[in-house]
């Protein structure tokens, strides 16, 4: 989704240390947009920032004097400004765009950026283009709804259009029913994905009219929630919004009630009656007259032996023996932005090109812009993603 900017503007107490030259331009093709532009550096501490390109939208009716109002549309990375010798630099630079989301029309512009190491972008220069742009793409149509069904929700859709030119197939588009804190606005907040439907493609010029879709429903948490119909489309950067509608009725969650827990009363037991240790009488014998008696000693008797049938018992089992596993090999990971090229090589998959327009383009923001890369696509991409950081 498009991202709300946050900058700091170059004032008069600060120093430009860039700006553009005469020449510079935009141009749309298909997901992606070239960026064109002459840089002219102002101040040696230019060679302290890193420098970016950016295309930016500001909807024509918020146009006047509303900052906050900016849409990221693309960025491309320039290379270090150690790189270029001359005061004057001209650049041709291509990368993916996300148009806004939304059918209006678009007031555009050309930044040129500067950021410290975790600080925020600052802006040395914009060209504000006159013409405004209105992006054709996969909107909704007419009557919008949705029916809350326990774990169930029917969404329903009047039409769902593809306005581009006949010969023109959508990406596969998706319907996502998403809840937020507040109204969705368009821009980069997510919100909790509610329900959702993969639609396949649309040629252009075509619609889906009166669709109706029963689908499973996410129960959010407990509290008051914004929702919204989000319209995606897969394009080479993933999926990304091109419509919404917001619905105006917030909907209210209460928390699950927890069953009251089982108690069982104690029981009383009988009482134990204490165990008294009874010990055989003592006879008493009186003395006997000093004449011996003789006595017999008694005849023992053979003691009779009852079998008694042995329980077979078990040996001992032996307890097993844990088997200790290998551990797993964890991948070697390299730096996008410090490793040299020999390194970004000898990873796995990776073409050595690909390595040198890394290193030459660098640094990044993340490791999806390494798809600016020439060589690098998707899914090499996702195939490298497991052994790469930034």
């Amino acid at each position: 989704m498009n991202q709300v900017l946050s900058e700091t503007i170059v004032g008069q107490n600060q120093t430009q240390f860039a700006r553009f030259g005469v020449g510079h331009g935009y141009r749309f093709n298909g997901d992606f947009v070239h960026l064109n532009a002459m840089f002219t550096i102002l101040d040696g501490a230019a060679h302290e920032r890193a420098w970016a390109l950016q295309l930016r939208a500001r909807p024509v009716e918020f146009a006047a004097g509303v900052r906050s109002a900016d849409y990221l549309v693309a960025e491309a990375v320039l290379p270090p400004i150690s790189e270029i010798a001359d005061d004057h630099e001209g650049f041709e630079v291509s990368a993916f765009a996300r148009p806004p989301a939304g059918q209006g029309a678009y007031e555009m512009s050309l930044v040129l950026v500067a950021r410290r190491s975790g600080g925020t972008d600052e802006v040395h220069d914009r060209v504000v283009y006159q013409r405004p742009e209105a992006f054709s793409q996969p909107a909704l149509r007419g009557a919008v709804g949705f029916r809350l069904d326990g774990e169930r929700v029917v969404v329903t859709v009047a039409e769902l259009l593809n306005p581009r030119d006949a010969a023109n197939v959508s990406g596969t588009l998706a319907l996502e029913l998403r809840g937020y804190s507040w109204p969705y606005s368009g821009g980069n907040d997510e919100g909790t994905l509610l329900a959702g439907v993969t639609l396949g493609t649309l040629a252009g010029q075509t619609s889906l009219m009166d669709s109706s879709f029963d689908l499973l429903f996410n129960r959010p948490s407990a509290g008051v929630w914004n929702f919204a119909l989000l319209l995606r489309e897969w394009t080479a950067g993933g999926y990304v919004t091109r419509d919404f509608i917001n619905f105006d009725l917030p909907v209210q969650f209460e928390a699950p009630v927890q069953p009251a827990p089982v108690v069982i009363a104690p029981v009383a037991l009988p009482e134990v009656q204490p165990v008294v240790a009874v010990t055989s009488a003592v006879t008493e014998v009186a003395p006997q007259p000093s004449a011996r008696i003789q006595v017999e000693a008694p005849v023992e008797k053979a003691p009779v032996v009852v079998p008694v049938a042995k329980a077979a018992v078990a040996a001992p089992a032996s307890p097993a023996k844990a088997v200790a596993q290998p551990p797993a090999a964890k991948p070697t990971v390299v730096s996008v932005n410090a490793a040299g090229v020999d390194e970004l090589a000898a990873v796995k998959g990776m073409p050595r090109k690909v390595a040198e327009g890394i290193v030459k383009r660098r640094p990044f923001k993340s490791l999806d812009d390494l798809t600016k890369i020439k060589g690098m696509g998707v899914k090499l991409l996702e195939k490298l993603r497991v052994h790469l950081k930034l």
